[in-house]
This record gives structure tokens, C-alpha cells and sequence, in this order.
């Protein structure tokens, strides 16, 4: 018959095992940097018993005769009965004083540090298991779940607590489902009878709404029609109120008054998430769409972009994403330039080029890309602001239309709006190569000499009957379809400036100097004179400040 002793409250268990056993010499798991010294005492425990009725037991005792840093070795002084011929490699120890680690030990040298049980529960597992027994006779399941699972800590595979742990813890579960059908229960009772009161005041609640209505305002009677809805949703009255609201609907539907009929759907929806009507709604946004989407087309078909743009930009302001905006967009502002090589700089004869102008030399774009027709106006940078949450610039101390090119634009803004547009800035290359329309060796787009017919600059004159801006488009597009290429506003360009790059730029799509502290602006603008819009004249500024007179257009990939 084996004999073993109960582990005893007090002992400092669990921190660590053997490792190996050599007759009575055993190997220890723990060593100085866990606070094992030469001299101390312990036991080897072992669970004996089957399931619930198995109890960490002694079944030896050792001493401790040699430490290392992180084992240690121990000399069997006992073996109790029936535990001779024990291998007890792997089974836990238990020392006589707890175990106190060295205050300088390397965080490196740690051992696995001991089990910590949740806050305010014993750190010793035989106080656990017998509070954890303790709350399990007296039913108090919830802390009997808390101490069996804070021993399994200790004992992993302890199969009383493995057991126990699992019964308190479906227990405690099935009392809080318990609890909340309870609360659930009792809040439907109570909105029940509040729902029963709600009910007798539905014919106060019709007189209200009626009274509202007869009188016009629909938007004061919601409040009462809802409180009918929420107290019945099958009344009769409020069935009469929504159907007619239905037949307006459904009337400015037919007669393809479609602002009427969304405005009857939103209407009704404000009292009740009807599908019916977020259907009828849909609909009537949908043929409006269609109708101003075959306006544009129309519009443009008769060479009216205005008319066209108009039309789009209501149904970009409903929907963007609409099937087919995006492509009638793209052919109203934007148009292909082909890849193709030109004569970049001063044009031979022009006697008012600039040092920063010359050499003259061969460029090529290697691929095409779509440009904007025009330079971004303000309607369109103010939809660019209001999308992403940016202030619009100051406004320049002079009238614009919302046709008119934004103003005093740094380049991050450029840079960022051409971003928003699936774009970005030309390089100086682009702009001056679309600049020029397929036409090379002129100093404007149309030829060598201007006048106020051709373009917006300093004065008046001609077509030119603006002292600033001028809405654009106002003036003959080039040779690429490009309206405004010069005069009206500068344009920014991608590129920093480089007094001299273009004696040693590349030859194939040159990006503009590595290095430089302002970046290229070209075009010439209303405020300068016709000199300045000679299509190889070059300015320049720093990127942060806005300017005056200068605005920007956009380039992007065309579509595969």
C-alpha cells in the first residue's frame, strides 16, 4: 500500500520540476536566478488518486547541495512508501520557503516566472483548491470558476479543477443568459404598456398632424404622424396621409417632374423607412439622371460645352459615380496630346527671348496624355475644396465668375487637386510642347504677332474686353484643342527651375533640374504684357506663394 502525504498550505509549489533523476541525485529545473540556494529543503509532489478524488501528494523530499545559475542539483533524503521505484523526471517541486529571485538578475537570465492568479485570489494552489472546493459546496459558481481556473494555472492537467472549472463556468453563463432573457422580458412588458398608452393618444396625435397639414406645413406634422406610426403602423389615417404622398409622388414620376417626386419620396421617408417609397425615389433620381445626362449629350453635340458641363455637373453633384459621367467628363475636359518631338525653347527670329530660353533644342514626349482643356476654374476647385475638406484661396481684390481660372493656387494645391483628379502637373516639356499645338517655330500658338482677338493680356481690346481674368474658353483653342494655353492666367508646371538646364536637359521627356528652390510657371497671364505670352517664355516662383495672375491645368495617363 503506498503512502503519501497532502501537500500542506504555505509551500512554495509549482516553481519548478525535475529534470532528471541519477539514484538519489536529482537535477532541479531552477537555479540562483529563480532564488534556489545550497541548504534548502523541498518536496516532489505528484498528483495521486483518479479523476475528482486525485490530490497533489509528497511522495519524497530532498535537499539542496549544488546551484548553478539556472538549475540546480538535490539529494533524496526520503522516499515515501510505495513511491521506491518512481522515475519522477517531470514531476513538480514544492521548497520550504518561498522563493525569492535576485534583485540584480538579468532580465535575459529570467526563468518562467510563476503563475499570478487575478487580482485578490491566493497565490498558493492548495489555498486554491480548497476556497475553490468551498465555493463549489455552497454553490457560488462564479468563484468557484475564478479559483479552479486560477489553479489550472498551477496544475494544467488537474482533473478535479479541469472538471470543476468548466461546470462553474457553464453555470455562470447559463445564469447570465438567465438574467438577461429576464431584462428582456421585463423591457417588452414595459414597452408594451408604454405602447398601450401611446395608442390612446393616437386620436390627439391625428388632430395635430391634421390641423399641421390643412394648414401646409408638412415639415411641423412629421413630428405627430411618426408618434401615430410608432404607436400604429396599420392606422388608417396615417395610411390615407402616406398614400397620398404615394400619388404625388408617383404623378410628378409620370409627368417627369422629377425634383417633385424625390421631394414627395423624402417626404414620406422622413415619417416611415418605407421601401415603397425609397423605391419610388430611386427611380425618379435615376430618369433625372438620364435626362440631364441626354442633355449634356445634346449640348455638346450642337458645340455647346457650356450647356453640357452644366448638365453633368448636376448629376456629378447627385451621383459621381454614375455610369458614363466619367467618360463624357473626360471628352468635355480633357483631350489627347500624341507623343511626338518639337523644337523646344527660343523660335529662330524672336528677338525678345530670354538667356533662360536658349539654347533651342529637339524634345521628345515618348507617350501621349490627356490634358485639360482649360485651366481649373473656380466652380471646379471649389468642388475639389468641399470634397476634401481644404479652404478655398483668397479671393483676388477684383470680381470672378465661377467660369473664371482659381487664383493665388501654390503648387502643393496644384499639386494636390491634380492628385484628386486622377492627374498631376505637366512637365515645363508637356506644357510647352502642347502649348505650341503641332505648330512649331512660332512665338505663339497662332503665329508671330498678337492681338487682343487672340488671347487675354495687359489692356483691352478686340475680344479682350477683360482688365483681369476672362471666363475660359473665351478665346480660339490651338492646334490640340487647348484653350488658354497663353494669357489669361500663368499655369503651373511640375518642374523646378533651372536657369540653365536647357543646355544639358535630356533629350527624351526631361523632368527638369534635381535641385532648385522655385518651381516653373508658364503661359503669361492679364496682367502682363503680350511679350510675356510668347509660348517659350519662362517664369518662375517659389512653390508657397500663390500668385495674382497664375492658376493651373492637370495632365494624366490617357485611358487604356
Amino acid at each position: 500500500m503506498m503512502a503519501a502525504a497532502t501537500l500542506c498550505t504555505g509551500a512554495a509549489f509549482g516553481q519548478g520540476r525535475i529534470a532528471a533523476r541519477n539514484a538519489d541525485v536529482l537535477t532541479l529545473s531552477v537555479g540562483s536566478q529563480d532564488g534556489v540556494r545550497a541548504g534548502m529543503r523541498g518536496d516532489v509532489v505528484k498528483m495521486v488518486g483518479a479523476g475528482e478524488t486525485a490530490q497533489p501528494s509528497v511522495i519524497a523530499s530532498f535537499v539542496v547541495t549544488k546551484v548553478g545559475e539556472q538549475t540546480s542539483e538535490a539529494r533524496l533524503e526520503k522516499i515515501e512508501v510505495g513511491f521506491e521505484g518512481e522515475p519522477m523526471v517531470g514531476l513538480r517541486v514544492a521548497f520550504d520557503e518561498r522563493l525569492k529571485k535576485p534583485e540584480a538578475a538579468s532580465p535575459s537570465a529570467q526563468a518562467t516566472p510563476r503563475p499570478t492568479p487575478a487580482s485578490g485570489l491566493p497565490d498558493d494552489p492548495v489555498e486554491l483548491l480548497s476556497q475553490g472546493n468551498a465555493a463549489w459546496e455552497r454553490q457560488d459558481w462564479e468563484t468557484a470558476a475564478k479559483l479552479y481556473e486560477a489553479l489550472l494555472q498551477f496544475l494544467p492537467d488537474y482533473p478535479a479543477a479541469v472538471k470543476r472549472a468548466a461546470v462553474a463556468r457553464e453555470k455562470v453563463e447559463a445564469a447570465r443568459e438567465a438574467e438577461a432573457r429576464a431584462r428582456r422580458a421585463a423591457e417588452e412588458v414595459a414597452r408594451q404598456e408604454a405602447l398601450a398608452r401611446e395608442r390612446g393618444n393616437i386620436p390627439l396625435y391625428r388632430e395635430k398632424a391634421k390641423a399641421l397639414l390643412d394648414g401646409g406645413s408638412w415639415d411641423a406634422a412629421v413630428e405627430w404622424l411618426k408618434k401615430i406610426q410608432a404607436a400604429d403602423a396599420d392606422d388608417a389615417y396615417l395610411a390615407s396621409v402616406m398614400g397620398d404622398k404615394r400619388r404625388e409622388a408617383e404623378k410628378g414620376l409620370t409627368d417627369r417632374r422629377y425634383v417633385d417626386a424625390i421631394r414627395s419620396c423624402q417626404a414620406a421617408l422622413a415619417v416611415s423607412a418605407s421601401p415603397a417609397f425609397e423605391a419610388l425615389r430611386r427611380q425618379a433620381r435615376t430618369e433625372q439622371v438620364n435626362d440631364w445626362l441626354g442633355e449634356g449629350d445634346a449640348a455638346l453635340a450642337r458645340g455647346d460645352k457650356r450647356a453640357a458641363r452644366a448638365a453633368w455637373d448636376r448629376v456629378a453633384s447627385v451621383d459621381a459615380g454614375t455610369p458614363g459621367l466619367k467618360e463624357r467628363l473626360t471628352r468635355l475636359d480633357w483631350v489627347k496630346i500624341p507623343a511626338g518631338t518639337f523644337q523646344m525653347g527660343c523660335v529662330s527670329g524672336d528677338i525678345e527671348c530670354s538667356d533662360n530660353e536658349k539654347p533651342r533644342h529637339a524634345v521628345t514626349i515618348s507617350m501621349p496624355f490627356l490634358m485639360m482643356i482649360m485651366p481649373v476654374t473656380i466652380e471646379q476647385y471649389r468642388r475639389f475644396a468641399g470634397a476634401t475638406r481644404r479652404e478655398m484661396r483668397s479671393a483676388p481684390p477684383f470680381e470672378q465668375g465661377d467660369d473664371h481660372p482659381v487664383l493665388n493656387v501654390t503648387w502643393a494645391d496644384a499639386v494636390a487637386y491634380c492628385g484628386w483628379a486622377g492627374g498631376r502637373l505637366p512637365t515645363e516639356a508637356e506644357w510647352e510642347y502642347a502649348a505650341r499645338g503641332g505648330r512649331d517655330g512660332l512665338k505663339y500658338p497662332w503665329g508671330d504677332s498678337i492681338s487682343h482677338d487672340n488671347a487675354n493680356f495687359k489692356g483691352t481690346g478686340g475680344r479682350d474686353r477683360w482688365k483681369y481674368t476672362s471666363p475660359v474658353g473665351s478665346f480660339e483653342a490651338n492646334g490640340f484643342g487647348l484653350f488658354d494655353m497663353v494669357g489669361n492666367v500663368w499655369e503651373w508646371c511640375a518642374d523646378l527651375y533651372g536657369d540653365k538646364y536647357y543646355a544639358s536637359s535630356p533629350a527624351t521627356d526631361p523632368q527638369g533640374p534635381s535641385s532648385g528652390s522655385s518651381r516653373v510657371l508658364r503661359g503669361g497671364s492679364w496682367e502682363f504684357g503680350p511679350g510675356f505670352l510668347r509660348i517659350s517664355v519662362r517664369g518662375w516662383i517659389g512653390p508657397s506663394g500663390g500668385v495674382e495672375s497664375g492658376g493651373f491645368r492637370c495632365v494624366r495617363a490617357p485611358a487604356l
